[in-house]
């Protein structure tokens, strides 16, 4: 990358900070910007950003996919993301992302106040467009898109747990959600280390003890991690969350409920071949101190932690992965725009490969004609896989 006039390693940059402030702040009062040097034939610029004293980098607003698809800075184009259909909830600055949450973060006895505005507004932010709120499934899409989780390349090593809250953790600090800082509102389960546990137990009852709001305003926090079980209790459910040892307790019709909007999530077939259930729960303290579930979205994902819509998507992208593709899986965010099912960027022109695995339902059967004529129309090349035969050559 370079910064102001010099050329400097990623790499240092990262394990030493410090060591560049004085070519940050250069960079970013006489360039205004960092470039990154992963394509030669493109400038790719970089946001400077100053968080508590320290510079850190990142993506230029709607600009990550002008990045190389191996560039830790590469991100999902705004063609095939769900986030086009929700600009309008995203304010982007030059100080970080402020989004509006649906769903209300502070309650006032059994009626929510109306509509949560961002307060951090700083600079010139990007144009409004689109729907102007985000629910629980679109922020947990956000959230995984910015910390690249829905992107693979070969150079990529077996993702763990670790390695989505670390990604995860850099995105959080940039970002306000109905005008509180994320950082304070979401709790990303911290991966299990022994050593750490009871440090972990304790910065859990902090967290859970803000949620106690004065008078009769309640204050609802975020939860982002992974199912391990849910139980059934004397009252509702225990849902235990892996690397956690605090449970999190829900009603029995909201989890039917849940079962129902995120079949493929919570379907036998989920359990099979290591994959995962991720999780974002909007979570409320109970008279006694419990964490109690309002609502929740929830993803499947492969043992990688690359998500998946259905159970055979979550069969491509393991064979992707073996097979040394580059790829990317498109997020809809809940939103009803058309993408394929993944988008492999290794390849020039980009192919888009298709899974069809339902048949005889005519709405399915009418969305694949429409997919397949506009693949057509624009001359995209197209992979398709239909389940009931083997998976396609996925080789290069």
């Amino acid at each position: 990358m370079r910064l102001a006039d010099r050329e400097v390693a990623i790499a240092d940059v990262r394990r030493h900070p410090g060591r560049y402030t004085s070519l940050f702040v250069r960079a970013r009062s006489e360039v205004g910007h960092a470039v990154c040097l992963c394509r030669t034939d493109n400038v790719v610029r970089l946001v400077i950003r100053c968080r508590s004293g320290r510079y850190h980098l990142a993506n230029w607003p709607l600009g990550g996919h002008g990045h190389a698809p191996d560039c830790r800075w590469y991100r999902s184009p705004s063609s095939v993301s769900g986030l086009s259909d929700y600009a309008g909830a995203f304010s982007t600055t030059d100080e970080g992302t402020s989004i509006h949450l649906s769903t209300p973060l502070t309650v006032c006895g059994a009626s929510a106040p109306r509509g949560e505005r961002s307060k951090h507004q700083a600079g010139t932010a990007s144009p409004v467009t689109g729907r102007r709120s985000v629910g629980l499934l679109a922020l947990l899409h956000f959230l995984w898109e910015s910390a690249r989780l829905n992107v693979w390349h070969p150079q990529d090593r077996q993702r763990t747990w670790r390695t989505c809250q670390v990604l995860l953790d850099e995105q959080v600090g940039d970002c306000w959600v109905n005008g509180m800082p994320l950082k304070d509102t979401l709790w990303i389960v911290p991966a299990f280390q022994r050593h750490h546990a009871d440090r972990v137990s304790s910065a859990w009852q902090r967290y859970l003890a803000q949620l106690t709001g004065p008078g009769r305003a309640r204050r609802r926090g975020l939860v982002l991690g992974e199912v391990r079980a849910v139980e059934p209790t004397e009252h509702g459910v225990r849902m235990r969350l892996a690397h956690q040892r605090a449970r999190l307790y829900a009603s029995t019709p909201l989890m039917h409920r849940v079962r129902r909007s995120f079949p493929s999530v919570f379907s036998e077939l989920a359990d099979r071949d290591g994959r995962r259930q991720v999780v974002l729960c909007l979570i409320e303290r109970s008279r006694h101190g419990y964490a109690v579930i309002a609502d929740l979205a929830a993803m499947l994902t492969t043992d990688s932690y690359l998500p998946a819509d259905s159970s055979h998507e979550a069969e491509m992208a393991t064979a992707l992965v073996a097979a040394g593709r580059a790829f990317v899986k498109p997020l809809h965010y809940n939103g009803g725009s058309v993408f394929p099912d993944f988008v492999l960027v290794d390849s020039d022109p980009d192919t888009y490969l298709e899974v069809w695995g339902v048949r005889g339902r005519k709405r399915y059967e009418a969305r694949k004609r429409t997919k397949q004529a506009i693949y057509r129309e624009s001359g995209r090349t197209l992979l398709e896989w239909d389940v009931r035969d083997p998976l396609p050559g996925l080789s290069r």
